[in-house]
């Protein structure tokens, strides 16, 4: 049971190091298909088409099975019949799976219970959900624009902790639309699971990105930097001290928020083509879900990762990501494996 944490620690150590040759960190948006209208992300607007089939995916992941952390992103994954079938592929095929994160909008209640039920009688190593919450009942129907969200989204939280195992929370991005709603937020969930504690809500901010949120026109803050700042100091007063490896990276980055809302850069180097990288739904791969570069596709590559990850243009991208020669961000999809790919440096 120790290999996927010994395997997790030598690629996070050799990523302190050096460029590996593989990635140990994938995020891979299963579908564009999405049943809500969240005004911080226009997904909702693709035309989803020539997705990867599930066969293409049972062959991506039988050729890649080196992952350590995977990360399923939409889009919403409950949205592809077959999202029980991948993630049976992904933990046939890649035994140093250590953690397996999925983050849904919860409108789905029964049939995320049913699959979350059936995944867990696999034993994955570790399962993440997150349930997304943007505010209290008004605030969070209004930011993703749809009436009666919020009520199925708490009645998939509760229903998900009744599963042993999975670790569940909710995540909360602050954006201009709910920018001081934290508190009221977290009261309002706390109401209908009294359980809940600080370390069960996670918060992040928004971002922008052209290829995958489709929001490049926006500007997701609007003059209340200052506000979220707040916000994010108050949540940090109320995480306290981390209590475990998660707890950590979580804090690690809420720290170094300010720093990016107010400079607009990146506080670390870049870890995107050097730990991880990002695969969309028809098998393009990007280095981030922010940076509109494509590497390659897998279906052009006989869907082999390995060989578009080592390719000169993957290798002069890293290089300018490295330099901060991109669009800057501070999104926990990529902000967790930067700070532990700094472990052994101060930049």
């Amino acid at each position: 049971m120790l290999k996927p944490y010994a395997a997790l620690a030598k690629n996070v150590l050799a990523a302190n190091v050096t460029r590996p040759g593989f990635p140990y960190k994938l995020t891979y948006a299963l579908t564009y298909l999405c049943n809500y209208r969240c005004k911080t992300c226009n997904i909702w607007k693709k035309r989803p088409a020539h997705e990867l089939s599930l066969k293409e995916i049972e062959r991506f992941f039988r050729l890649a099975p080196r992952f350590s952390w995977i990360d399923l992103t939409g889009g919403e994954v409950f949205l592809r019949k077959d999202f029980l079938h991948v993630v049976e592929a992904i933990l046939c095929s890649c035994p140093d799976l250590l953690l397996l994160h999925f983050p849904t909008n919860g409108y789905l209640t029964d049939i995320i219970v049913r699959t979350v039920d059936k995944i867990m009688s696999w034993k994955p190593e570790k399962l993440i959900i997150t349930v997304s919450l943007d505010g209290d009942e008004s605030v969070n129907d209004e930011v993703r624009g749809v009436r009666g969200g919020w009520r199925r989204q708490m009645e998939t939280f509760r229903q998900l902790h009744s599963i042993p195992g999975v670790r569940v929370v909710l995540g909360m991005t602050l954006s201009a639309h709910n920018a001081d709603q934290f508190e009221n937020a977290f009261l309002a969930a706390r109401t209908q699971w009294e359980r809940l504690g600080y370390e069960d809500f996670h918060v992040n901010v928004a971002q922008i990105s052209g290829h995958y949120y489709g929001n490049q026109d926006q500007d997701p803050y609007q003059g209340r930097r200052e506000v979220i700042i707040g916000e994010i100091k108050k949540y940090l007063r109320h995480r306290g001290w981390p209590k475990n490896p998660v707890a950590f990276l979580e804090n690690q980055y809420l720290k170094r928020v300010e720093s990016y809302l107010r400079t607009g850069r990146t506080p670390v180097r870049c870890q995107a083509l050097r730990s991880s990288c990002f695969l969309n739904p028809m098998g393009d791969v990007y280095p981030c879900g922010m940076y509109d570069r494509v590497l390659g596709n897998l279906r052009e590559n006989d869907y082999d990762l390995f060989r578009i990850w080592n390719s000169e243009n993957g290798r002069r991208l890293q290089k300018e990501i490295w330099e901060f020669q991109c669009p800057q961000c501070w999104t926990p999809c990529e902000a967790y494996q930067s700070i532990l790919g700094s472990l052994l440096r101060k930049r």
